[in-house]
């Protein structure tokens, strides 16, 4: 078939080929009518998404807002309260801005030794393990079992 009518269809393919009711290029025009269509309908889906951003970010703001209120509302006393009742500072036996010395090891402790240390104390000063103790034992306990987990973390920080 190319052979036969290879000069029909190179001229076809060339443009050299003419409609029959003349020069009419039917797709171009179309072509530039798809393209104008596409970039209205780019043009409008942008419009639209910074009108829902505009209207999303606006009632977001206002929610955070009025979660911001009603949580102020409610812990407002709490806070209040927080801030009156003063921290107890406790007197150890011990110096609680040394690490070791809240664990009971010497300076020079390998890393089981210190896991030893940390497992050993915490069963002795956790409050899980104070049943029978008073509150203020409890409180007492819990500071300590704090200072306790905050040299292990130090100690370990430092073997690494």
């Amino acid at each position: 078939y190319f052979q036969k009518h290879r000069t029909a269809i190179l001229r076809y393919l060339s443009g050299e080929h003419a409609h029959e009711e003349g020069t009419y290029n039917w797709y171009q025009q179309w072509e530039e009518w798809a393209k104008q269509q596409y970039e209205k309908q780019q043009q409008a889906a942008e419009e639209a998404q910074r009108a829902y951003e505009r209207a999303t970010g606006y009632q977001q703001q206002q929610q955070q807002q009025q979660w911001q209120r009603e949580r102020a509302r409610t812990t407002g006393g709490a806070r209040q309260q927080r801030k009156a009742t003063k921290k107890k500072e406790y007197v150890w036996d011990f110096n609680p801005d040394d690490p070791y010395a809240v664990l009971g090891i010497k300076r020079g402790a390998t890393k089981t030794e210190v896991s030893q240390a940390f497992r050993r104390e915490m069963l002795k000063y956790h409050p899980d393990t104070q049943g029978d103790a008073s509150e203020a034992e409890k409180e007492r306990s819990l500071e300590r079992s704090k200072l306790i987990t905050e040299a292990y973390r130090k100690i370990k920080a430092q073997m690494k």
